[in-house]
């Protein structure tokens, strides 16, 4: 049994007036109880009962003990209530990072009907393009829209989104329209810069098929290679063959 234990015994042994009937309350034995309050005694070094066959008292000893007793057991019942409460209510900062414009057009909305719904939490964002290491900037959570590498960080799919070549109406009328994916080596295209800082390849699957190892795999020529979404739509607009999501 261990301290705690012990005390609680010791509280309902002087509330109940009685070993058996404090036994009865805990869901112990009275030998259990009674061995409980002896290893209590020997452990203090003093004697916190008068105990008769007809009557059990505390001692001054145990009468002080008493209450420091009640009043450690409350506060630990307290400390118990407070933390369920934590979680039963939604409180403190949340921090979420996401692209750039992905977030502000997708996960801004979320985070303020979240707001709204709860009232003791607020959120701090970090929209960037780029992928950042949550613990260096105090992160909560990160929408990512990537193959996520092996970590031990916990990660659940919410969505898929299909890729797909574009480009403006301009573009295709001055450079001609691609019908192969080995036609797009000769347009040129705008990268977004990885962190490794290349752009990545253009990865090409035959329709109706789950085999990713059949794909094709095209180098177009990165006439502009940016790290921005804000950068991604201004060169569509200018007339650049972009690959989006």
């Amino acid at each position: 049994m261990d301290r705690l234990d012990s005390l609680r015994v010791f509280v309902a042994v002087r509330e109940a007036n009685g070993f058996a009937e404090a036994a009865r309350r805990l869901g112990l034995s009275a030998s259990a109880v009674t061995r409980a309050i002896l290893a209590l005694e020997q452990r203090l070094g003093a004697q916190l009962l008068h105990r008769t066959t007809r009557s059990l008292r505390v001692t001054e000893a145990g009468g002080r003990f008493l209450e420091d007793c009640r009043r450690i057991l409350a506060d630990l019942d307290e400390a118990e209530a407070s933390a369920r409460g934590a979680h039963a209510v939604a409180q403190g900062q949340l921090a979420v990072t996401a692209p750039s414009m992905f977030g502000r057009l997708h996960v801004t909305p979320v985070l303020f009907d979240f707001l709204a719904r709860h009232a003791e939490v607020s959120a701090r964002t970090l929209f960037v393009d780029r992928v950042v290491n949550l613990l260096d900037e105090g992160l909560d959570v990160a929408v990512r829209i990537a193959h996520l590498p092996d970590s031990g960080l916990t990660a659940i799919s919410v969505g898929a989104m299909r890729r797909v070549v574009v480009a403006s109406p301009d573009y295709l009328g001055a450079h001609g329209v691609p019908r192969v994916p080995a036609d797009l080596r000769h347009h040129r295209a705008m990268g977004f810069l990885r962190s490794s800082g290349q752009p990545p390849m253009w990865s090409f699957y035959p329709p109706d098929t789950k085999d990713r190892s059949a794909r094709e795999v095209v180098p177009p020529t990165m006439q502009l290679v940016a790290n921005s979404g804000r950068s991604r739509s201004a060169a569509r607009c200018a007339g650049t063959a972009w690959r989006v999501r």
